[in-house]
């Protein structure tokens, strides 16, 4: 088993609870901040986005 990033564990917590329903509006919003806040102070987070074109994806 591959081990996840902690950016893509959480992205993937979330999903699963939408796909039971809940509303994650106010945690997705959370997380963005978090991640930003991580990115200022040079956490190594990667932001990239998945699918964006900028690496062939």
């Amino acid at each position: 088993m591959q081990h996840k990033s902690w950016p893509d564990l959480c992205e993937s917590l979330l999903d699963r609870l939408e796909a039971k329903g809940e509303n994650t509006t106010t945690e997705r919003a959370e997380f963005g901040v978090l991640m930003v806040d991580c990115a200022m102070r040079g956490c190594g987070a990667d932001l990239g986005m998945k699918g964006d074109g900028s690496n062939g994806n």
